[in-house]
C-alpha cells in the first residue's frame, strides 16, 4: 500500500461581506415625517396605511407621506432611481418600506 495522503479543497472562495451599522431609531416620532414606500406589490399599500394609522394615533404632530401617492414613480419592485431615493431621504425623517404578496 502507498502512503497517498489526500488534501480537500473548496474552490468557492468567501465572499466579502460589507459591514455596516443599521440606520439609526428616533427615539420619538412626535413632529417628524414619516414617509411609506411601497413597491407595488399586492396587499403592501394596505399594510402601510395600518402603519400610518397606528403611527399617527400613538405620535402627535406626526406627518405622514405616502410616496406612492405623492410621487407615483416610486412605485416599483425592480430598484427606484438616485433621484426618487434623493427624494425619499430628503423628504422624511424616516421611510418605512414593505413588500407584500
Amino acid at each position: 500500500m502507498s502512503d497517498q495522503q489526500w488534501r480537500l479543497m473548496n474552490p468557492v472562495g468567501d465572499p466579502p461581506r460589507a459591514v455596516f451599522d443599521g440606520a439609526g431609531r428616533p427615539g420619538d416620532l412626535s413632529g417628524k415625517t414619516v414617509g411609506l414606500f411601497w413597491n407595488g406589490k399586492p396587499g403592501g399599500d394596505v399594510l402601510l396605511d395600518e402603519v400610518a394609522l397606528c403611527l399617527s394615533g400613538r405620535f402627535p404632530g406626526l406627518d405622514i407621506v405616502k410616496f406612492w401617492e405623492a410621487r407615483p414613480g416610486t412605485i416599483t419592485a425592480y430598484g427606484n432611481s438616485a433621484d426618487n431615493l434623493r427624494f425619499m431621504a430628503q423628504s422624511a425623517d424616516l421611510v418605512i418600506g414593505t413588500n407584500a404578496d
